[in-house]
């Protein structure tokens, strides 16, 4: 009969440690990277060029419809053909920030949405250029009714993060899956992992929450 022994972990603490601050470090610097660069696209699609809109609205559709590991290897495989070359945990942050960018895009557009024209077009009347009207009057309104949907990429993201593992980037769950392979001890090493990726989406979900509360507009939600 199997018997825990939670031992081993302790053995393991180290590499644990370090694998849980890869991770950190994956998730925290891909969430910066896909934030700013779903603002960037979002204010592109809000521009009148069509071929703009287009080609970010193609964007979109391929970072969604391709599935985020195929994605890394592209970068991690194909992109050094064409000579460009990253470390693996720089190809995780570049296809997690990209994929994720797309998600988030969608979720600022549907803020977007929500704001009333009128507002955009009374600012443009009183002189102000597109980028302006952007920053000071629709995307400061578009983003408090979207926190909670942010919040949810967010987390979609760190449970993502697992993927680079399979690019040889030493993660945590890179540590869990390894070191139940090789001590042979499953219930431990995953029962360890489910409870950080628990507390890590946990502690987001609380940030969010907490945001939310402060800067809510009651009576508005976005439909995505």
């Amino acid at each position: 009969m199997y018997a825990l022994d939670f031992s081993v972990l302790l053995d393991a603490k180290n590499l644990i440690w370090q694998g849980l601050l890869i991770t950190l470090q994956v998730s925290l610097l891909s969430s910066i990277f896909a934030f700013l660069l779903a603002v960037l696209i979002t204010y592109l699609r809000d521009l009148p060029n069509k071929w703009i809109v287009w080609i970010t609205n193609a964007y979109i559709e391929l970072a969604r419809n391709i599935p985020l590991l195929i994605q890394l290897y592209i970068i991690y495989k194909v992109y050094p053909h064409f000579g460009l070359s990253f470390s693996p945990i720089n190809c995780g942050i570049l296809a997690l920030s990209i994929y994720t960018a797309a998600y988030i895009s969608e979720v600022l557009r549907s803020g977007m949405n929500s704001i009333a024209s009128q507002q955009k077009q009374a600012a443009l009347a009183l002189g102000l250029n597109s980028l302006q009207t952007f920053w000071l009057i629709t995307f400061p309104q578009a983003i408090r009714i979207v926190i909670p949907t942010l919040g949810s990429q967010f987390i979609n993201l760190i449970k993502n993060s697992s993927l680079v593992s399979f690019i040889a980037v030493v993660d945590i769950f890179y540590v869990i899956y390894k070191g139940a392979a090789d001590d042979f001890r499953i219930y431990e090493y995953f029962l360890l992992g489910t409870l950080i990726y628990m507390g890590l989406t946990g502690v987001v979900a609380i940030i969010t929450n907490i945001i939310e509360k402060s800067l809510k507009v009651y009576g508005r939600e976005a439909k995505v």
